[in-house]
């Protein structure tokens, strides 16, 4: 009760277009998604520092925290109280929909989520700091080590998004699936 009280406090739910901002998804912990496929970026704290230590100048950094964090008691208050104390970083609270967030942004950087997929759909560039099916799209910036993200950062603010790389993916998706009565 006292971390939804904090997080019912403390996190942001309305997004001011005041500067540009780049977009970070904290992932749900435990989970494979980060703790096998996240690779050398499981610590989110500091996947987070040095993203905003890359921040180019006019950027802020905003942190949604995982929705379904609430079904694990949500991290504890001094997790959420290192990423305040980081210089241009917001928390945002986990209602706020992913899109409403996107929407607003100039770049989504994802671990091992789809919000780096949704971006493409709301011609949005990203980064991905694992290897995941869409990867290889051309606005998407895939990374390997931390010392990358100040060039995939400036890199990535310059990509457009063309929608026909989206469709071609969804059309590969779409061809390589099938229905199951399950």
């Amino acid at each position: 009760k006292f971390r939804q009280y904090f997080i019912n406090k403390n996190l942001i739910r309305n997004i001011e277009n005041k500067k540009p901002f780049i977009y970070f998804s904290l992932q749900s912990e435990p989970e494979r998604a980060l703790l096998i496929a996240g690779g050398l970026f499981t610590d989110q704290i500091k996947v987070i520092t040095n993203i905003a230590k890359s921040l180019p100048n006019g950027y802020n950094l905003y942190v949604k925290e995982h929705p379904l964090m609430y079904l694990r008691e949500w991290r504890s208050i001094s997790y959420y109280k290192q990423i305040m104390g980081l210089s241009n970083v917001t928390l945002i609270h986990p209602s706020v929909k992913s899109d409403y967030i996107i929407k607003r942004s100039s770049l989504v950087v994802s671990i091992n989520s789809t919000s780096a997929l949704e971006a493409g759909f709301y011609n949005k560039p990203s980064i991905t700091l694992s290897t995941q099916e869409f990867s290889y799209l051309p606005f998407v910036h895939q990374i390997k080590t931390l010392q990358e993200l100040p060039d995939a950062i400036k890199t990535s603010l310059k990509k457009k998004v063309n929608i026909s790389d989206l469709n071609d993916y969804l059309n590969l998706i779409e061809s390589n699936s099938f229905k199951i009565d399950l």
